[in-house]
Formats: C-alpha cells, structure tokens, sequence
C-alpha cells in the first residue's frame, strides 16, 4: 500500500495557500498549512512532513531564515526544502546555501511543483 506523502506549505497568502493545496489535492499530497514562519517550526516538528515548500516573504521571518532553522534543528533536518519566489534567480544560490534542495518561480503551477517533488522525493 502506498502511503500518502505529506506537504508542509509556508505561504501567508491565503489565495496562493488555497491554490497549493488544490495542487496537493491533485497531486495525492496531505497539505500541511502553515501561514508563518513561527508556525512553520511548530508544524514541521509536530506534523513530521515529507517535504516543505517555503515562500521567501513571511509575516515574521524571511522563507530563508525558515530553512535555516529547519535544518539547523535535527527533528526537521532530513526533509527537503523547496524555496518558492517571485524573483528566483535573486535567491536560489542562498538557498541553497542554506540548505534547500531548489527554489520555484511563483506562481506555482501543478506541473512545475510535481517536478520539484519528484526530483527530491521520488514520486511518481
């Protein structure tokens, strides 16, 4: 039996929140909302995702300050990242720096998200 991967989205935008977990839906993915920074740390502690996508702009600290933190802390180190931006060209040697596995050029489409989560989860 095939278990369900499970999705941490970092996203404080509730239409861009709304449409990645339509996403997950279409994907067979459990989403996991998060709408802050704060509650990213929380959730991926508690929720123990597959995965996370992080977007760069939150309410209380950058998306990379999130992966930062993520993998500085050994309960949320083994799951990768995925930085979501508008200008992803401006950020993705940082985040990677940091420790994210890519970054993805908002907006995010079905296509492009599963091609990330493939690449590191092996999906599909």
């Amino acid at each position: 039996m095939k278990t369900t991967k499970r999705l941490l989205i970092v996203e404080d935008d509730p239409n861009l929140m709304d449409l990645m977990v339509d996403f997950c839906e279409e994907l067979n993915l459990a989403a996991i909302p998060a709408v802050d920074g704060a509650s990213a740390l929380a959730k991926a502690h508690s929720e123990k995702p597959d995965a996370a996508t992080v977007d760069y702009r939150l309410p209380d600290m950058s998306g990379l300050d999130v992966i930062s933190r993520l993998k500085a802390d050994p309960r949320s180190a083994g799951f990768p990242l995925i930085l979501l931006s508008a200008d992803a060209h401006l950020h993705e040697a940082e985040a990677k720096a940091k420790g994210a596995v890519g970054v993805l050029l908002k907006p995010v489409t079905p296509a492009s998200l599963r091609a990330a989560l493939e690449k590191c989860l092996g999906v599909w």
